[in-house]
């Protein structure tokens, strides 16, 4: 006798029918070993339903599993996972693979329900992370063709956050995540260069989160400069006097408390330290002397000086474009 089991799938209660060592027939011993097999329907459409018997799959082999599953039994194949965090979800639906989290995820055939994506508006801005995928694209290596995977010695960021911040690109337009074959996604940008730089200029955000003087800072660690002297050094505008350096959020928050920084304000002071929301963009592990120069372009619109204005224009008109 078969047994059944129920799910709930955006509030619908749905019966699920165990299927028989005698139903999954030419199935792997492998996956006869890791699944337990379920016939359901959703919205009158029939599913081969696969649970888990113990720990989840990576997202390749659970693609590999559904490829084959699918092709064996005519059928779309769901997964029933008891947890799944997002960036594995999001590899899961970049690889086309159809699965339900509990009550709250659902991709299926007919539809992507996540409760969390609904509730969530889309990006209007650029994140941290997609402005950093963006800026390298653009002035250290191009990024067209590559899967989030292959970034990962390019970008110093995890593998989830570069998927997400790929996925903030594709929202506002920047992208496009494109099939390689039936098992890999990889990124493509319909604009190139400045025209790409243009497009995204509704959408890019000061990188600079925080910006103090002080009259001196106690440390041998080495910073970029930023500011007015990193442009005086792009261009031909004089340096101020003041030592302007950049160090990351993480950086700031860490020297904060420790009494390096003399006489922190708002004001004035002899070194000027901007905290930046990501490092600068430049290809990994290179000495960095100064913060590259579309960031700083970004850091400089806000500034009033013709000048600068002016110089920073000349900055960007004689880029030499990556991607």
């Amino acid at each position: 006798m078969n047994r059944t089991k129920d799910i709930i799938i955006l509030g619908r209660p749905i019966q699920l029918h165990e299927r028989s060592k005698a139903q999954m027939k030419g199935v792997s011993i492998g996956d006869s070993l890791a699944y337990k097999f379920y016939d359901g329907k959703f919205h009158g459409m029939p599913l081969l339903f696969a649970e888990p018997k113990g720990k989840m799959a990576a997202p390749r082999s659970l693609s590999i599993t559904s490829s084959n599953l699918t092709s064996l039994f005519h059928l779309p194949t769901v997964f029933i996972l008891p947890a799944c965090p997002a960036y594995e979800r999001l590899r899961l639906i970049d690889k086309d693979v159809y699965f339900i989290v509990s009550e709250k995820y659902v991709y299926l055939p007919m539809l992507l329900a996540n409760e969390r994506i609904r509730r969530t508006k889309q990006a209007k801005v650029l994140s941290p992370v997609a402005q950093y995928l963006l800026l390298s694209h653009l002035q250290v290596e191009s990024l067209e063709g590559l899967a989030a995977r292959d970034m990962e010695s390019k970008i110093p960021y995890s593998y989830a956050s570069i998927t997400l911040g790929i996925t903030c690109l594709e929202d506002l337009g920047l992208c496009r995540k494109v099939s390689e074959g039936s098992k890999r996604k990889v990124i493509h940008f319909d604009k190139k260069g400045k025209e790409l730089w243009e497009q995204a200029q509704p959408f890019l955000v000061n990188p600079v989160a925080e910006r103090i003087f002080c009259d001196d800072l106690l440390t041998e660690e080495h910073f970029p400069t930023c500011g007015i002297n990193a442009l005086a050094h792009y261009t031909m505008l004089n340096p101020d006097p003041e030592r302007i350096i950049m160090m990351t959020m993480k950086q700031f928050r860490d020297f904060k408390p420790s009494g390096a920084i003399v006489r922190p304000n708002k004001f004035d002071g002899d070194v000027v330290i901007e905290a930046w929301k990501y490092p600068p963009v430049t290809k990994m592990d290179s000495e960095i002397e100064r913060v590259d120069k579309l960031s700083l372009a970004i850091s400089l619109r806000e500034d009033s000086d013709p000048r600068v204005e002016s110089e920073v224009e000349h900055l960007i008109n004689d880029m030499q474009w990556k991607g």
